[in-house]
């Protein structure tokens, strides 16, 4: 097994002897080769669903049922999701709880990445018609070139294309929010970066998805899976919304505009809040990376 992984990283890891430095307390900053990475992460507190039929997501008052998947790696510890992420990325990535690889059958599997609760508030969808799906797409790729000088700092290939996979879309009724990007290389490579934020009561939950083309088109009823399976508790649901409850300073339009770093659809009072969101634009340009690396705990023997 342990052989499977190195193998992987010899096949998959463009820069094999990068030197990794890291910027929180929580990251081990010394520089390591690809194989003593491999072996540390191998030990990591990995549990799977054969274990854990669901992961308690404390931050959001909530719970991942796993009973309806074929299998599931699941890392919980924070502080070692943070230092996979960051061997990963080459960046932090403070907001990330979860890292979980959910298996279709023996081969073929995604990530999943499940973020810490943004309490802002009831997120209304009375601004989601400003939508303007192909608009954004011009400003996130007018917004690459900056990201792309970056790249060229760090050694890593640099953004060409960004097209959508599938556009925003709001399920009112589920109480979420989904997109997913192809995001194509200067080198040839290529990666999917989804996004559903699942809304409650009082605020929201970002959950990515990493994924490859070969199983893309499988991936709308996988995300779909997911979301379903993502229970808030009693009290916290998007449908529990009472009259006096805070209500964010944004609509769901813009909390998409502001997930892709756009300002489109900010206006008083929901402008902070979007830029709050810009961040995770970057996502856009790291999330490859993530593949580079997958999931090191050992695979489910079957």
């Amino acid at each position: 097994m342990k052989q499977k992984i190195i193998n992987f990283f010899i096949l998959n890891f463009i820069i094999f002897l990068l030197p990794i430095y890291h910027l929180t307390a929580a990251v081990d900053k010394t520089p390591i080769t690809q194989e003593e990475m491999i072996d540390k992460v191998y030990e990591f507190d990995w549990v799977t669903s054969d274990t854990k039929s669901q992961v308690n997501v404390l931050s959001s008052n909530a719970f991942l049922y796993l009973n309806q998947f074929y299998y599931a790696d699941i890392l919980t510890n924070y502080n070692q999701v943070q230092q996979l992420m960051f061997w990963a990325n080459g960046v932090e990535y403070p907001s990330t709880t979860h890292y979980i690889d959910i298996f279709i059958d023996n081969e073929k599997s995604y990530t999943v990445n499940i973020e810490k609760f943004t309490n802002d508030g009831y997120i209304k969808g009375d601004d989601w018609d400003n939508v303007d799906a192909e608009s954004f797409i011009k400003e996130l790729k007018s917004g690459s070139d900056k990201a792309n000088k970056e790249r060229v700092k760090n050694g890593y290939a640099t953004v060409e294309d960004i097209t959508w996979h599938i556009k925003p879309n709001y399920n009112k009724e589920l109480g979420y929010v989904f997109y997913s990007l192809l995001v194509k290389f200067n080198d040839g490579s290529e990666t999917f970066n989804s996004t559903a934020m699942v809304l409650g009561r009082k605020g929201y939950t970002d959950i990515t998805f990493l994924f490859k083309e070969s199983i893309a088109d499988v991936m709308p009823t996988e995300i779909d899976k997911v979301v379903k399976n993502f229970k808030y508790n009693q009290g916290s649901q998007y449908t529990d919304f009472k009259s006096g409850d805070k209500i964010a300073a944004y609509g769901v339009g813009a909390l998409v505009a502001g997930s892709l770093g756009i300002k489109g659809l900010a206006k008083t009072g929901a402008l902070a809040a979007v830029l709050a969101f810009a961040k995770k634009a970057w996502f856009i340009v790291l999330f490859p990376f993530i593949f580079l690396f997958r999931k090191l705990s050992p695979k489910r023997e079957k």
